[in-house]
């Protein structure tokens, strides 16, 4: 310390150095609404054109997931088998990260594809990111006109995604296009051509043609062949052994595909534009560069087309960043206002400023442990500002007392902090291990909380450095300067606080040494008592934004087409527009649904989902109120449709409360347990049960004619690709035109769309019989071929970790709901047939486990705060003493959550964890005081108390004040994710100073005589 005072003036320059840091790091930190909370997820994506669920669960999914399962780091793996196409999603455990396993992902599904149908198209295996919408734009009025803007729309999303910071585009409601090449079937006949000669001349045209190189002697020499490309080359390409141009047996042209979105806003056809934002990145100054390249676009846009911003990401953290400022600067000033009550001017002016290059030197590392400035960082600085200033208050308050008995600058700076640094250590170190297994939170819950943890134990390491190194230095330098003679009683407030240590010291402690013993058991009954009101305070996991969204998730039965899917939803919502006056905007998104925005989307979408976005007039009604009066009522008007209304959750996505899984071998036995299941859960409390196979479609059967195929020699492919090109067609591959690729596609004319199949209309060649062979091929008609047969089929073949399983989600609002539904899966499980089993989970049981991870977390924090104290205090029953000090102020946050009736949330049993951490302060530093001066051997036990109680009372109150009067601002913000954080300290912290100050006392006196009774007994 004697070094570090010589150069008092060189430190504190450094000290100002590492504060511009701090500011340039805070003024350069990535702003956003909330954290990044990584799904950890990686889709592998297979197409089979033509193929059955139950084919390609055999011939692409099973295959995949037997090679997948090999990969170290996987945790879960689901997957399911649709018409046409396999789609995996691989759940990525904790500790790995997605990218660096996708190599091997890529690896195993290659070794997989090996023994893939020649048509299968190659596996995709992609992150899934889950990008964070930046902003969304409706482009909306004439259709004619806004089909137009294809390629405009192209050449935008290119000049938007070249803005530094973004991670890509959507466009909804604007339909992608396709090259058709429609077979003639009467040009076919003309030229004697059969419709698979055309098929394999345009696989065949696909593949490189390479003639090598030739050495004329003098060079080394290129052969190639000169080609057009897109449309023309499929043109002029010739097919079948006769060579002729495709042209003149199919029409090849640029159409529409199949409509996958349909967007509506305000009752006008819309086009969707969303902007999605890389991790890592400023909302606002993205957003600013974007703006500017789509507002230049709206001027140009036709004169029946309009354009509105309808979502942006940084109006909403401008918005509550300007919230979350002012509570901040409202922390700032209670800091300086509570000193100065207390300290001279100068002494005020000391820890304010450690206080401030504490947040600030903090801030330095926070980029590098990944966080960013967000809702949860602003709060944990708030936090912090009210715990630093504990450290600085207790060396400068104990460095005046030095010079008030008469110390020299020096000497009294020196040993003012020499009497408190172990304490300050100590109790900054238990802090720090308190926040520190809060860091190894899994999951969603623990990357949303990191940045908490993450600042106040930058933020204390900084303050307990600082404030042993930075105060006394100043006081130094102050007092070497000009000496002065230190008042008695500093600060505005300094005679009201010296008049309370007195009456504390001499009425208050003397009278509760009088009966220790039962001033601690009242005090520990009052406490255990007060615990009781958790059983009578609502929770809430994680609650509602306070926004004004409301989506509508609607999925009707499988195979509805999706034109009759968007008059059902555009039917709800004109019903709740006219019956309902809160209702001010509305937009549909059919098909797919909404574009990640208001943290909604769907999962299996198809032709009969899709999604309504409702924004509502909060003035008169809330989210939730709006949710509770409408969803029970459009599920009893529509029955045969799953309803469900949302809004946005300030926290990582919840699911289901109860979901259900049955897995076996047998789809038909699953789907009849899932039918079971769901009957029970319905008559048992659900309101809706939801699953992931769904109801059977309308299908037709076809059952090949084994001896006909054999006598004419037909393959079964053979058929089924006619069929096929009848149809839905055969995809074949990509070709670049107009800037753009486009999907190529084969289909024969013939059946139109609402027509029904007549397979007497149509045949094959017999014996494989080609076109350009010596006479007319011998054709069979493909309904001498197929019987055909009315049937069902199921709509996709879900799997678990490699088994078949069906998935229910079950949803409720009975208060034993879950209870209801495990009883009903208990029952079921009893007869369950051998090889069948059934497991349970959701968001209630995702809850219960993250109750367990933090009361492990919890009981692992005891005991470090337990070793912390007792290394410092070289004592196995001290440290419970300080131990108290956290009961107590768990007692005080359930007492503030009971009055103030605030639901005990996620971030509220953060608040309670934080107590830890911040209660012992108290206790600790004046256990200190007291032993430093029994030891001292100038006092006896009950005048050493008497003495540390007069001197830590007045940093113990100026230090709690201070913390309450900076989460004030946040407790009365309204904010429902974090008026329950601050609810818990608020209360916490003022229980447990007032009972620390009263009951510490008494229990240590209780603990002195009983060890010094067996001491004494020993001897």
């Amino acid at each position: 310390m004697n070094y570090i005072l010589e150069r008092s003036k060189l430190f504190i320059f450094l000290i100002f150095i590492f504060m511009l840091v701090g500011v340039y790091t805070f003024l350069t930190l990535p702003q956003r609404e909330i954290p990044e909370t990584p799904p950890g997820l990686v889709l592998v994506s297979t197409i089979l054109p033509g193929a059955g669920p139950e084919e390609v669960e055999r011939s692409i999914t099973t295959p995949l997931e037997n090679e997948i399962q090999k990969v170290d780091g996987i945790s879960s793996i689901q997957s399911i088998s649709s018409n046409s196409a396999s789609i995996i999603t691989l759940e990525i455990e904790d500790g790995f990260e997605p990218d660096a396993l996708i190599n091997s992902i890529q690896q195993e599904a290659q070794s997989a594809s090996a023994d893939f149908p020649d048509q299968a198209q190659d596996t995709s295996v992609e992150k899934l990111d889950l990008t964070f919408p930046l902003v969304s734009y409706m482009f909306y009025g004439d259709r004619a006109e806004l089909d137009g803007m294809k390629q405009a729309l192209a050449d935008l999303s290119e000049d938007v995604e070249a803005v530094s910071g973004v991670a890509g585009t959507t466009v909804k409601g604007l339909n992608d296009q396709q090259i058709l090449i429609e077979l003639d079937s009467d040009a076919l006949a003309e030229n004697n051509l059969q419709p698979f000669a055309v098929l394999e001349s345009l696989q065949q045209a696909n593949q490189p043609l390479s003639l090598g190189t030739h050495d004329n002697g003098n060079e080394r020499l290129v052969l190639t062949v000169s080609q057009e490309e897109g449309i023309e080359k499929l043109e002029q390409l010739q097919v079948g052994q006769a060579a002729v141009p495709l042209s003149d047996v199919a029409t090849i042209e640029t159409v529409d595909q199949e409509t996958s979105d349909i967007v509506t806003y305000e009752g006008e056809d819309a086009i969707s534009y969303t902007v999605f934002l890389q991790t890592g990145q400023d909302v606002p100054s993205v957003d600013e560069r974007v703006t500017e390249v789509i507002e230049e676009f709206n001027g140009t846009l036709p004169a029946g087309v309009e354009a509105d911003k309808y979502e942006s990401q940084a109006d909403n953290v401008n918005e509550i960043f300007s919230g979350l400022y002012i509570s901040l600067l409202i922390a700032v000033l209670a800091v300086l206002i509570t000193t100065t009550a207390g300290l001279t001017l100068f002494g005020a002016f000391a820890v304010a400023l450690t206080v401030l290059a504490s947040v600030l030197i903090g801030l330095i590392p926070i980029p590098y442990m990944g966080v960013d400035l967000n809702q949860i960082s602003v709060i944990g600085l708030i936090i912090a500002i009210g715990i630093l200033v504990d450290d600085s208050i207790v060396v400068n308050d104990n460095i005046q007392r030095r010079y008030k008995l008469g110390d020299s600058p020096r000497e009294g700076a020196i040993k003012g902090v020499r009497e408190v640094y172990p304490s300050i250590i100590s109790s900054s170190l238990a802090i720090v291990v308190t926040f520190s297994p809060l860091l190894l939170l899994s999951g969603g819950n623990g990357a949303f909380i990191k940045a908490l943890p993450s600042i106040l134990i930058t933020t204390i390491i900084a303050s307990t450095i600082l404030s042993i190194t930075l105060v006394p230095m100043m006081q130094y330098l102050k007092t070497k300067r000009k000496a002065k003679k230190i008042s008695d009683t500093p600060g505005f407030l300094g005679k009201p606080l010296e008049k309370l240590a007195v009456f504390y010291s001499e009425k208050v402690l003397r009278g509760v040494l009088k009966r220790p013993l039962w001033v601690g058991i009242g005090g520990l009954l009052i406490a255990t008592g007060l615990l009781s009101l958790a059983l009578f305070t609502p929770f809430e996991f994680f609650p509602e934004a306070d926004r004004e969204e409301v989506t509508i998730n609607v999925r009707l039965a499988e195979g509805t087409p999706i034109e009759e899917t968007d008059a059902f939803i555009a039917e709800i919502t004109e019903e709740l527009a006219e019956e309902d006056d809160n209702i001010k905007e509305v937009a549909i998104f059919t098909g797919e649904g909404l574009p990640n925005l208001f943290a909604s989307s769907m999962d299996n979408t198809g032709s009969n989902t899709g999604q309504a976005a409702i924004r509502i007039n909060r003035d008169n009604t809330s989210a939730s109120a709006f949710i509770d009066k409408w969803e029970p009522e459009l599920r009893e008007r529509y029955p045969d449709a799953e309803i469900f209304l949302d809004t946005i959750v300030q926290g990582p996505p919840v699911g289901a409360p109860v979901t259900v899984t049955v897995m076996g071998e047998k789809i038909a036995e699953l789907e009849s347990l899932r039918d079971t299941l769901k009957e029970q859960m319905l008559d048992n409390g659900a309101d809706i049960v939801t699953d992931n196979l769904g109801d059977p479609v309308p299908a037709i059967e076809y059952e090949p004619n084994r001896d006909v195929l054999e006598s004419n020699s037909i393959a079964l492919n053979t058929v089924t690709n006619q069929l096929q090109l009848l149809t839905q067609g055969i995809p074949l591959y990509s070709i670049y035109e107009d800037n753009d690729f486009y999907d190529v596609v084969l289909k024969q004319a013939g059946i139109e769309e609402g027509e029904e199949i007549d397979l007497s209309d149509f045949a094959v060649p017999a014996t494989g019989a080609q076109g350009g062979q010596q006479g007319p091929p011998q054709l069979v008609p493909l309904n001498e071929l197929l019987d055909e047969q009315q049937t069902t089929a199921i709509a996709q073949v879900p799997h678990e970790d490699g088994e078949r399983a069906i998935t229910l989600r079950a949803f409720g609002t009975t208060d034993d709901f879950e209870a209801s539904m495990l009883e009903v899966v208990d029952k079921q499980r009893a007869d369950l047939t051998e090889g069948y089993e059934i497991s349970t989970g959701g968001e209630n049981s995702d809850q219960e486990a993250f109750f367990a991870e933090i009361g492990i977390l919890f009981l692992v924090v005891l005991l470090l705060v337990y070793l912390v104290i007792a290394f410092q205090f070289k004592s196995f029953s001290l440290p419970f003493l300080v131990l108290i000090a956290v009961y107590l102020g768990i007692s005080g946050a359930i007492l503030g959550l009971f009055l103030t009736q605030t639901p005990l949330s996620f971030l509220g049993v953060m608040g309670i964890v934080s107590l830890t951490g911040i209660v012992v302060r108290n206790a600790v530093v004046l256990i200190d005081f007291v032993e430093a001066r029994r030891l001292s051997g100038d006092f006896s036990i009950k005048e050493a108390i008497l003495e540390s109680g007069y001197a830590r009372i007045k940093p113990i109150i100026l230090t709690t004040i201070t913390s309450i009067v900076a989460l004030i601002p946040v407790a009365l913000s309204g904010d429902p994710l974090f008026e329950p954080l601050a609810v818990t300290i608020i209360a916490g912290l003022a229980f447990s100073s007032l009972f620390t100050l009263v009951m510490i006392p008494a229990l240590y006196l209780v603990f002195y005589r009983i060890s010094h009774r067996k001491e004494n007994a020993k001897a």
